[in-house]
């Protein structure tokens, strides 16, 4: 178990910093990227595998605005997510227990439960952050359009985030 646990650390502290990804009630979470890689593309979008080390931070005071050395991270061990590249209808899924869980993505109208979903879609799609001021803009950009749905929901593979309902409105 000792082993495990400085191999882990190991893995955090080599390769890319660490990315803040949401903060919220004395805590950040930050990710790590290990590996990003299409799985399948059809002509409703591209099925990436992403893999990365999660880890969290407990702040008093005010949040980081990005990483620093000096902020103590607890890391966990690497997590497999999976995003569905697709203008027509952004998505995430990632395991919770046995079963899988996606969020369909409207990036103009997120809730607090989703938007580490969208920061990580984002990140893996078009190697954009999602926390900037003039967001809306880098994704209208990008051809994403304001009325995809957006809702939470349990699938059974990740595969299954092809066949999500696409857009609500025009």
């Amino acid at each position: 178990m000792i082993a495990l646990a400085m191999a882990l650390a190991a893995a955090a502290l080599a390769g890319p910093e660490p990315r803040l990804v949401y903060c919220h009630m004395m805590e950040c979470s930050w990710s790590k990227p290990v590996s990003n890689v299409a799985v399948r593309t059809t002509p409703r979008g591209t099925l990436r595998k992403v893999v990365a080390i999660q880890g969290t931070s407990v702040h008093r005071d005010d949040y980081p605005s990005r990483y620093q050395a000096s902020i103590r991270i607890g890391w966990e061990k690497p997590a497999t997510q999976y995003v569905l590249c697709s203008r027509s209808q952004p998505a995430f899924a990632f395991r919770s227990g046995k079963r899988w869980v996606a969020h369909a993505l409207d990036l103009f109208n997120l809730g607090g439960y989703n938007t580490a979903s969208a920061t990580a879609y984002l990140r893996a799609c078009h190697g954009v952050e999602y926390d900037r001021e003039d967001i809306e803009k880098v994704i209208r950009g990008l051809g994403y359009r304001p009325g995809t749905r957006g809702e939470q929901v349990e699938i059974a593979s990740p595969e299954q985030l092809f066949d999500l309902p696409r857009r609500t409105r025009n």
